[in-house]
């Protein structure tokens, strides 16, 4: 099956002392090339406990099941 890919967010991650997870979009790209070489900068320039990673923005099909709790009689 082929996927779209539209482009990539750059997320910056953190984990809480609680083991919460939390992200925050950063920037986006469409070269994913641009988008690693700008996380390794932020990851090299960022407080110790902050990661970073680039995640695809893709194309997401809509599958007939997924729909049945919405269809109105």
């Amino acid at each position: 099956m082929e996927t779209l890919i539209y482009g990539f967010y750059l997320v910056m991650i953190t984990i809480t002392p609680m083991g919460d997870v939390r992200g925050e979009v950063m920037d986006y790209f469409t070269d994913a090339n641009a988008c690693i070489e700008h996380g390794i900068w932020e990851e090299e320039n960022a407080q110790y406990g902050i990661g970073f990673v680039c995640i695809e923005d893709v194309e997401t099909p809509i599958i007939e099941e997924d729909l049945e709790p919405y269809k109105q009689d």
